[in-house]
């Protein structure tokens, strides 16, 4: 249950009519309150100060309509604005990338606030009336809502505010600096989630480990088989090792948020002491949520091939970017640093001894980061050259030698790789001797310290 209110709500998040359709709620809300309040107090005071307030009811409904009608009117134009937004950022960064555009809450406030404006001038305008003749039954006197029309005043004063922000907002989104740090830093936040526990003893992992082996092998097993399709988006680990522990199972996850998984796919290994022929998994499948697209929810990966797909797109012939891909890099860097800094090739902290799922390691991670744009990258001498020096940081900021490997591999790749793509005076004279630098770098500290110092091409340019 816990997994679907989680899914629930980032749907609502993700969904670009939550926002506006609660300020029109609360729109709503407001024109009752406010007729209620003309209503029931004079307003005598506010009768002196003419620009605040319309005296008359025609010049109350005058202020009213031409409130209603330019703001529905604005609502429209922003709408196709953000209509066109998401066209652009789709063609050029990407389809996965939509997501941040429909959550953006600068948009949907922007959305709510001119829809809200309208309805709530729309119900004000019905109680406006004229007075009716004395000698007709059931006459009533004039009625003008004084501070409903003010608070009307008040919402077309923040509209217009927020129009103005809404035109600066808009090629900000687009500006794809700011959309690669603003999956760069998500990424960031992931990985931090992910391990938060950067000091975990290993070797007691290990143990742990041939402990659960080992008490496998005499337990009865069964797998829990999946009673519908889709990418898996929110997954309960704290509810799934509360019902290890409370049937006393040993329970393997197969899969990870961010996987497809089809029906009859088995999501689950238990096992137990007891007989497992009449178990029912439906408490254990509960802790999955299941959807049709994969989100960034619990799932880094997702994140780096948003930042990889960009790099992907900037590269290709029709658009030839280099400098796009050097900032969504960049940000893939901070990413790598971070599963260096808490240890990533590690297993990631489990919520209980009965519990197991695969792990993210830093080769897994980097594997998706370098191996998904090297046939990208490859192509491109400058691209290519950044991304020996990130790789070569990177080498350089672990003291472990089965990580500084796995990203030595990788920069082994890359010069490779651009050897063989690069003509020699194109390019591929740059990239072999960067290379040699590197290998240069990573063997020797009193090279590396001579490089860091200089102003070259490892190590800062200040």
């Amino acid at each position: 249950m816990h997994a679907k209110l989680v899914k629930i709500f980032l749907d609502l998040r993700a969904g670009y009519w939550f926002i506006p359709t609660c300020m029109v709620l609360v729109a709503i809300g407001l024109s009752v309150l406010m007729t209620w309040l003309d209503a029931n107090y004079e307003a005598d005071w506010i009768r002196d100060f003419d620009w605040l307030t319309a005296a008359r009811t025609d010049g109350a409904r005058s202020v009213l309509t031409v409130i209603a009608g330019s703001t529905i009117g604005v609502a429209g134009v922003t709408f196709s604005i953000t209509i066109v937004a998401v066209s652009f950022a789709s063609a050029n960064f990407g389809p996965r990338l939509i997501a941040n555009f429909m959550r953006d809450q600068g948009n949907q406030i922007t959305l709510g606030t001119f829809i809200g404006t309208y309805v709530y001038c729309l119900l004000v305008l019905r109680t406006v009336r004229n007075a009716s003749a004395p000698d007709i039954e059931n006459s009533f006197q004039a009625f003008v809502p004084h501070f409903s029309v003010l608070v009307a005043l008040l919402l077309a004063l923040s509209s217009v505010a927020v129009l103005i922000y809404f035109i600066h907002h808009v090629p900000e989104t687009l500006n794809v600096e700011n959309l690669a740090a603003k999956v760069g830093r998500q990424l960031q936040r992931g990985i931090n989630d992910l391990f938060p526990d950067s000091n975990r003893d290993a070797d007691a992992g290990d143990l742990a480990d041939e402990i659960w082996e080992s008490r496998r092998e005499a337990m009865n097993h069964a797998g829990i088989r999946s009673q519908s399709e889709g990418y898996i988006q929110t997954l309960d680990l704290g509810h799934l090792a509360d019902l290890a522990e409370e049937n006393q199972l040993l329970i393997r996850v197969q899969y990870r948020p961010g996987d497809f998984i089809t029906r009859g796919s088995v999501v689950f290994d238990i096992w137990s002491d007891k007989p497992l022929t009449d178990f029912d998994g439906d408490e254990l499948l509960a802790c999955f949520a299941l959807g049709t697209e994969r989100t960034a929810h619990q799932n880094i990966l997702f994140l780096a091939d948003q930042l990889v797909e960009i790099i992907g797109r900037a590269l290709s012939p029709g658009i030839n970017d280099p400098f796009t891909a050097i900032t969504c890099l960049n940000w893939l860097k901070v990413g790598v640093l971070q599963m260096l800094q808490n240890d990533g090739s590690r297993l990631e902290p489990q919520k209980s001894d009965r519990l197991r799922i695969h792990a993210i390691t830093l080769e897994r991670f980097a594997s998706a980061v370098f191996d998904q744009t090297l046939p990208y990258v490859c192509t491109d001498r400058n691209v290519t050259l950044h991304c020996m020096a990130i790789l070569t940081e990177l080498a350089c900021a672990t003291q472990m030698l089965e990580s500084r490997q796995i990203l030595v591999t990788h920069l082994s790749r890359l010069a490779a790789a651009a050897g063989s793509q690069m003509p020699v005076n194109a390019g591929g004279r740059d990239v072999a001797a960067r290379y040699e630098e590197a290998v240069k770098v990573l063997s020797d500290p009193e090279a590396f310290e001579a490089y860091r110092q200089s102003q070259g091409w490892f190590g800062g340019r200040a």
